[in-house]
């Protein structure tokens, strides 16, 4: 135990020198601004950095508008009762949610399971024989599939389908690893339990999502919060991107977050998950496409888009809403309704709004 408190402590000081020499400042400030910091939020000296608060560039109120992991998870179940999370937990009925609701959505194509699979024009989808029939009628396509439940991007791959009338071929982009029908039915079998996944459509970003990498879908997390009966605010987000020759944008994946400026749309310089320290990242580092700086197109209809889908979903008044854009507008991949508290660490977002949103509900 003394050992392993030795080590935390040994990393946590490395982490705060290397943080000093990147702010510029001395390293006996970096721990004082830190311990501060901890001492009156609660929160751990990981999120001061990662959050970059001893950059100069970070405007000192901003350090006391976020709030610790009790505080955070305290309000959430105010704003969002725990009995109606699965809601959209579960893609299965936040698909059907959103379909229902007309939410702009990828369309679903499928559900196969062996005992209730089905497609969505509703034949059968529960034998890999019909999983072969139904894809080879998609041939020349690219699906998407996904596991029911999942998180950080885990399971889920886009299959160009090739079928020459007889023989079917399923390549993922990206790792271009080949799956039979059974194969891919077989990835999808967890311990003990049927393999069951969903089929979606594959979403065409806009031109300018594209550009930042195009082999993955790059989408903007934003927070959004109900702050008055039919009324709801973007009240912070960024841009998630892939790497080169990857399908998905999560950061647990290498992607890179870009931080928005709120008002006008600007990306900020993006930072990476596998290291504290922000990078200030200004292009992506695979093919040099130009991120920080860019302004998002139709900016302003991806922020009303986001507060009415946050004001559409049921038993919902906060969300961390994953959103991309389409030549025909914005478009709803997944909604988060417990999204990590770190994103505000991330995004640099007042989480504070989510207590005073709670209160105020209290209150009533």
């Amino acid at each position: 135990m003394i050992s392993g408190n030795y080590k935390r402590l040994s990393d946590t000081l490395k982490m705060l020198r290397k943080e000093a020499k990147l702010a510029g400042i001395s390293f006996s400030k970096m721990v004082w601004q830190t311990c501060m910091f901890c001492m009156k939020t609660r929160l751990g000296p990981r999120y001061f950095v990662v959050a970059g608060m001893a950059r100069k560039n970070f405007k000192e109120a901003d350090k006391w508008l976020h709030i610790s992991a009790r505080e955070y998870y305290n309000a959430l179940d105010k704003l969002n009762p725990p009995l109606y999370r699965k809601l959209t937990q579960s893609k299965l009925s936040e698909k059907a949610l959103y379909q229902l609701l007309h939410i702009p959505t990828a369309p679903m194509l499928g559900y196969f399971h062996p005992v209730v699979g089905v497609t969505k024009s509703g034949e059968a989808l529960q034998t890999a024989k019909s999983l072969r029939q139904f894809l080879q009628k998609l041939n020349g396509s690219t699906v998407m599939v996904k596991p029911l439940e999942g998180f950080g991007g885990t399971g889920v791959l886009a299959l160009a389908i090739r079928s020459d009338g007889e023989e079917l071929q399923l390549q993922s982009v990206g790792e271009q690893q080949l799956y039979s029908a059974e194969q891919l039915i077989s990835a999808y079998q967890r311990n003990g339990m049927q393999p069951e996944f969903m089929l979606e459509a594959y979403i065409q970003q806009s031109a300018q999502f594209a550009s930042f990498n195009p082999s993955s879908l790059n989408t903007l997390r934003l927070w959004v919060l109900e702050t008055a009966p039919d009324q709801a605010e973007v009240i912070g987000g960024y841009l998630r991107i892939g790497r080169a020759g990857k399908v998905i944008d999560n950061a647990s994946a290498g992607g890179i977050m870009c931080p928005v400026n709120l008002v006008t749309g600007e990306l900020q310089p993006g930072l990476i998950k596998k290291t504290p320290h922000r990078d200030d990242i200004c292009q992506h580092p695979d093919h040099g496409a130009p991120l920080a700086g860019v302004v998002l197109e139709q900016w302003l209809q991806i922020k009303q888009f986001a507060e009415k889908v946050l004001l559409t979903l049921p038993h919902t008044r906060f969300a961390g809403l994953d959103i991309t854009m389409t030549e025909q507008g914005p478009l709803l991949i997944e909604s988060n309704v417990a999204p990590d508290k770190d994103g505000a660490a991330h995004g640099n977002i007042p989480s504070i709004k989510l207590q005073f949103a709670a209160r105020k509900l209290c209150a009533k």
